[in-house]
């Protein structure tokens, strides 16, 4: 094959159609010039939001800006998005149509990309016709996920909550119920405390009581009070021990029922705005200059190939 030949020809039939081709060239600009317009493709406006996962828990081998990305793609988050700012009817889309839903999520997923940068961060890119919706789909978008996480985890916090309130309540009627018996062995056996109580009984038969006592000892009160012991004495220890091992139980479960409900009641951030989002000034799409230099060099090109087969049949 000569290509020195072939180039020649190739020069030759550029040189000899350089009108014609400079011709279609100018008229594919114009056309993709009015076709790029506004008149034919809506312009875009691009709103953008970069966001740091805070307070989430870790489960398994997600880390935070994993369950963040999750949450940023959930049907739960979207649905609230789309609710909010009626974009059913910003899209133009017929709620009560057969494939409505399946219309609004290509429409949301084709205008709405979310991305993981390297910092471990959300990035949220948001295209719409109208730069004011951009932004507050945008900022949309960064609330109901606060939103939802938020109503996830006081889910959690008030399981939690219930299961601690359940074992303090529990505690609570069991600590009350042995001081009640307690006070009753108090009130109608007289009994006190067990070891200096029998000590008594013991100096008080033995007669062992120093100075004036020794003399003046109530032995009816000392008999009665002996045969109290002997009768509830052992039922006296066992609650008194069973009231201070509560008394620790109800202690231990009080303090997690304050922290357990303060968990449940205090106000908390789950990100944290690295770029605020801004409604934007300058469209992104389309790229008119893209797409006029791909409409000529393709218009020039696709012309210069039919020129060439065309030259080719006619040699044969």
């Amino acid at each position: 094959m000569d290509f020195k030949h072939e180039n020649h020809n190739l020069f030759s039939l550029v040189i000899d159609n350089y009108k014609l081709l400079l011709l279609v060239g100018i008229i594919a600009g114009i056309l993709s010039v009015v076709f790029s317009s506004e008149i034919f493709i809506a312009p875009k406006y691009k709103s953008v939001a970069i966001i740091y996962p805070s307070n989430l828990s870790e489960y398994s081998d997600e880390s935070p800006i994993e369950q963040m990305m999750q949450w940023l793609e959930s049907r739960k988050i979207k649905d609230r998005v789309i609710k909010e700012n009626d974009l059913y009817t910003h899209y133009e889309i017929e709620e009560e149509d057969e494939f409505s839903s399946y219309d609004i999520w290509e429409e949301y997923n084709e205008n709405v990309t979310v991305s993981e940068t390297r910092y471990e961060s959300a990035e949220i890119k948001v295209l719409d016709i109208d730069p004011e919706k951009a932004y507050q789909i945008t900022k949309s978008i960064v609330k109901h996920f606060s939103g939802v996480v938020k109503e996830v985890h006081q889910k959690r916090a008030k399981e939690v909550l219930k299961s601690v309130e359940k074992e303090f309540e529990w505690v609570k009627n069991k600590l009350d119920s042995v001081s009640y018996k307690l006070k009753a062995l108090r009130t109608d056996y007289s009994i006190i405390n067990y070891e200096s109580q029998s000590d008594h009984v013991s100096r008080g038969f033995l007669k062992t009581f120093d100075g004036a006592n020794s003399s003046s000892v109530n032995a009816k009160a000392i008999l009665n009070l002996k045969n109290n012991l002997e009768e509830k004495g052992g039922e006296f220890i066992t609650l008194e021990k069973r009231f201070y091992h509560l008394l620790e139980d109800y202690n231990y479960w009080e303090k997690e029922y304050l922290k357990s409900k303060r968990i449940l009641e205090r106000e908390i951030t789950y990100t944290n705005m690295v770029s605020e989002p801004l409604v934007p000034v300058k469209k992104v799409y389309p790229v008119r200059w893209i797409i006029v230099l791909f409409s000529t060099f393709g218009a020039v090109t696709f012309t210069f190939v039919v020129l060439l087969f065309s030259t080719q049949l006619k040699s044969e």
